[in-house]
């Protein structure tokens, strides 16, 4: 229940730091307005336009400005008051920070799970490709934090439920960790929540996660026999898991969409995988991930064609039930398009293209009539609007990007590059609003 656990949140963070040793007049009315409201956010129980997320980082600011040393406020001004502007080895070191002192300190295990998780997080995004050490270090005492709170009955099962899938993406890269994780935690979840569907939806998750680590991501030509046999076997018993999961519980559409999944590698055919497609749209119908693994299937190196693919997004667009991201799906069509099935020749005129400039164009422009308070994604317009060579339209959502993501066009001397070549190619009118 909700109220359930947002008294346990309250537990966990506001009466938590009240014995955490850093209280002090001078700043705890806002650190606990801070906490107060970062349980609310967890609980679920903040109300439709509530700026959480604002109220957190204006009750940081105050408690820091006015002294406050306690790791949690530190954690959380990390995530919601750190100016988006500073560089991601800024935020990662901020995170680190606050991992290590909450790991010193009181508060419960929870709280030191999140901080190193983010950490990790944050420490993989700044190496890129590389997995230093450091890395490591943080995603093993973020999977050591998990299993002490998961080893506690009294923990809500959302709470269980949202750190394990957390977890899940931490390390879903690295199939060793990913299997020592779960393999950790399948014991104390089934003893401790037998009869949730969550617990049988992330022993899903795994098994299919397990069986495509088996096959291994190449053609079926590249597949050994073993690699098949251990396939087979893993996706059904992920098929089996989840099935319990639906009958538990019919309400969830990840279950639909990891059953997606399953019919992805089984193949037994397309109408059993819109009957899963259909099911998660029902229940959610802003479901990216239904869409997203849709359009996967419909790849050609599985089960469609780049006609059926292409196709389907212009279905997300023009849909009157969807929305959310939905809209966007055709936008990653195209990524994959000339990713995967174009020769290197073809490659780069793909996106000069008008069929594909229109299909991006009508791909944002309803994502952004669903979503007009989604500011972020004009980063995602203006990149496509400069691959495609569309210079007004790329003028225009320079104008829209607010504070720029560098690292998302790959460093400022890339976005730079970008931004003059905007303005060489723009129309008169358009460089005058431009300078």
């Amino acid at each position: 229940m909700p109220q359930d656990r947002f008294t346990w949140n309250i537990k966990t963070l506001v009466e938590s730091y009240e014995k955490a040793g850093h209280a002090n007049r001078a700043w705890d009315e806002p650190a606990k307005r801070a906490l107060t409201e970062f349980a609310r956010a967890r609980s679920r129980v903040t109300e439709t336009n509530e700026p959480w997320g604002q109220i957190i980082a204006t009750n940081c600011d105050l408690a820091v400005e006015a002294g406050c040393n306690d790791p949690m406020i530190a954690y959380l001004h990390t995530r919601f008051s750190l100016d988006q502007t500073n560089s991601s080895k800024v935020f990662a070191d901020a995170f680190c920070k606050a991992a290590q002192e909450m790991q010193q300190s009181s508060y419960p295990s929870i709280r030191k799970f999140y901080a190193t998780l983010r950490a990790a997080e944050q420490l993989k995004f700044v190496a890129g490709t590389n997995t230093p050490t450091e890395v490591h270090h943080f995603r093993h005492l973020a999977a050591t934090q998990l299993a002490v709170f998961i080893a506690d009955r009294s923990t809500p099962v959302g709470e269980v439920d949202d750190a394990c899938q957390d977890m899940f993406k931490l390390v879903e890269r690295n199939n060793r960790q990913f299997e020592e994780f779960y393999r950790s935690i399948e014991k104390p979840l089934f003893q401790n929540w037998p009869k949730e569907s969550v617990s049988w939806l992330l022993k899903g998750q795994f098994y299919i996660k397990y069986a495509w680590a088996a096959r291994g991501g190449g053609y079926a030509n590249t597949v050994s026999q073993e690699g098949w046999r251990l396939f087979s076997e893993r996706l059904a018993a992920a098929e089996t898991a989840l099935a319990q999961a639906w009958e538990l519980n019919p309400k969830d559409p990840r279950t639909a969409v990891k059953m997606m999944w399953v019919e992805l590698g089984q193949g037994r055919g397309r109408s059993r995988m819109e009957l899963w497609f259909r099911r998660a749209m029902e229940l959610d119908p802003n479901s990216y991930d239904a869409c997203n693994t849709k359009l996967l299937y419909l790849e050609p190196k599985w089960h469609g064609s780049i006609e059926e693919m292409l196709k389907f997004g212009r279905e997300c667009v023009e849909s009157k039930e969807w929305s959310g991201h939905v809209p966007l799906v055709l936008a990653d069509a195209h990524d994959e398009v000339p990713l995967y099935y174009l020769e290197k020749s073809d490659q780069a005129t793909y996106w000069k293209r008008p069929e594909v400039w229109l299909d991006i164009k009508a791909a944002f422009e309803k994502f952004f009539w669903l979503n007009p308070n989604k500011p972020g994604w004009h980063h995602n317009y203006a990149r496509y609007a400069y691959w495609c060579e569309q210079w007004d339209e790329l003028n225009q959502q320079l104008l829209q990007l607010g504070p720029v993501n560098y690292d998302y066009f790959g460093g400022k001397e890339e976005f730079d590059k970008m931004v003059l070549l905007a303005k060489q190619h723009a129309a008169p009118d358009a460089i005058g609003d431009n300078k």
